[in-house]
């Protein structure tokens, strides 16, 4: 079983093995890799597909929304976000750090989290169920200096339903 999508093209094989898709979009200047896959063809609805379709047209607002995320989460109790601030500032030289920060504002916080760069987002289109993570979107302040990841998990509504550091 095959399917076919207007955005993806063919998905699929004949067997109802695995389900994979990547293509690098551009948001703003940099290029950012998008990739969708599911263990199971069977699990995948058209429906899911034009929802990440939607969502990889409006990878600017999926961006913004991510990064609002994670504003909120600064305050939060065991914030992973700030946990990811700490870590990157104490990985970073001075250098790297300013060659990395490209909003100056005087809020060093929101200027790092408007710094960050997103480097891919995975849609998961078998995950449609409640705070399932249907898009996984990668963060890097500087990926040739870190490989610390800010991760932001979106279900199918866009809501963000978690947040996490990854080495």
């Amino acid at each position: 079983m095959t399917i076919e999508h207007d955005f993806f093209g063919i998905l699929g094989s004949d067997d109802e093995g695995e389900v994979y898709w990547s293509e690098a979009v551009e948001l703003g200047n940099e290029s950012v890799d998008i990739d969708l896959n599911s263990p199971d063809e069977a699990s995948v609805s058209v429906e899911a597909l034009d929802i990440a379709a939607a969502m990889i047209h409006s990878i600017e607002d999926l961006d913004s929304q991510a990064k609002e995320s994670l504003v909120a989460d600064l305050s939060a109790d065991g914030s992973q976000t700030l946990q990811y601030i700490t870590q990157v500032l104490g990985e970073l030289d001075d250098e790297a750090l300013a060659n990395a920060l490209i909003w100056d504002s005087g809020d060093r916080q929101i200027d790092f989290l408007r710094s960050l760069r997103l480097q891919r987002v995975g849609f998961h289109p078998h995950h449609t169920k409640g705070d399932e993570h249907f898009a996984v979107l990668d963060y890097s302040i500087s990926p040739d200096d870190t490989d610390a990841l800010l991760v932001v998990v979106m279900d199918v509504n866009g809501d963000t339903v978690a947040i996490s550091v990854e080495s």
